[in-house]
């Protein structure tokens, strides 16, 4: 398992440069950028010097300027070159919009993302492990059907409705009798520094509340109904009608040798759904009015903000890898009889 784990994290040195060069070929091909967002400021309006008239020669001068002082005006290859030497000792460079280095830009938006993707992932898996559990064991009963009807309603609508209701539900005064019950948006109170530690553990958790329940949604319904089927197959295999003949309980036929093999597919997705948790809901951010990543790399891609765009992208990039790592050894910790050489 050493010798297999030392190899992965070999293998995810050109995997990081092939992802990142893919982000940075596509930001730089894209239209538009820093030097044209400038340009239709002083041309337009909305910056210093603004409105003032232009001619040809002097856009010219301008955009050449502009582009040195960014870095655009070297090739692409040689850019990404030295945006690879410059993050090698981590630096990611300064945000164009902020003017701020890039990486306190980003640290900021990281925990906000965090704060609601990675409880609503833990949730994620520990309810429909056991959801999908009993829906198996209780198969074509009354709780399996209206549990799947449940699901998959909920599975059906859009994680924006599912925003916007739930703000319209619990955030207002309009339809619950007693008023709202949670805060209408943002991440903390305005008087989060007069509050006591105990105080800002509640204030924080009522605002994530309703984040982490509309995130929940997202991959509800696909794992609970893969626990469910993976559980079914494993349950009419000839190991377990041999555990049973064998005069095992039902409990410990289920729990020690159904469940770790049923549970085992779950595991392959596991990276990729820590990825989109962790890397923060641009939709559920941005109705909910979290500054988190999600909303970061929408807005950093609005105005072409480079090195903020490309300081999320590694953080992805990392999270991906490292998913996929945590997913092959969450398979040996399942069962130990998986042997990765």
């Amino acid at each position: 398992m050493l010798s297999y784990l030392v190899r992965r994290l070999l293998t995810m040195i050109p995997m990081f440069f092939l992802m990142t060069a893919v982000y940075f070929a596509v930001q730089n091909y894209l239209p538009g950028g820093p030097v044209q967002e400038v340009l239709s400021k002083i041309q337009y309006g909305g910056g210093e010097g603004s409105g003032r008239s232009m001619n040809v020669e002097d856009i010219a001068k301008l955009k050449a300027e502009l582009e040195k002082q960014y870095g655009l005006d070297k090739p692409v290859p040689v850019r990404y070159w030295i945006w690879l030497k410059k993050i090698s000792v981590l630096d990611f460079g300064d945000s164009t919009t902020t003017r701020e280095p890039a990486i306190k830009t980003i640290a900021e938006r990281v925990p906000i993302s965090i704060g609601f993707g990675v409880p609503g992932f833990f949730l994620t898996y520990f309810v429909c492990i056991i959801l999908g559990m009993l829906k198996a064991l209780k198969d074509g009963n009354k709780l399996d059907i209206f549990s799947s009807v449940i699901l998959f309603i909920a599975y059906s609508i859009p994680p924006l409705v599912v925003s916007v209701v739930f703000l319209l539900v619990f955030c207002t005064d309009r339809v619950l009798p007693g008023g709202a019950v949670f805060p209408l948006g943002g991440a903390r109170s305005d008087n989060w520094d007069t509050l006591t530690f105990a105080q800002q553990v509640v204030d924080y958790s009522k605002h994530m509340f309703l984040p982490v329940a509309a995130s929940l949604l997202g991959g509800f319904t696909f794992l609970t109904m893969l626990m469910k089927n993976s559980l079914l197959d494993v349950l009419s295999s000839d190991f377990i009608r041999t555990a049973r003949a064998k005069g095992l309980s039902e409990s410990r036929v289920i729990f020690k040798h159904a469940l770790r093999n049923a549970i085992l597919p779950l595991m392959v997705g596991l990276g990729g759904f820590l990825s989109a948790f962790v890397a923060g809901s641009i939709v559920i951010e941005s109705v909910f009015g979290l500054p988190g990543m999600g909303r970061l790399m929408i807005e950093s891609l609005n105005s072409r903000d480079y090195n903020v765009l490309m300081g999320v992208a590694v953080i992805q990039s990392g999270v991906v890898m490292f998913g996929q790592l945590i997913s092959d050894i969450a398979y040996v910790v399942v069962d130990p009889r998986i042997d990765f050489k």
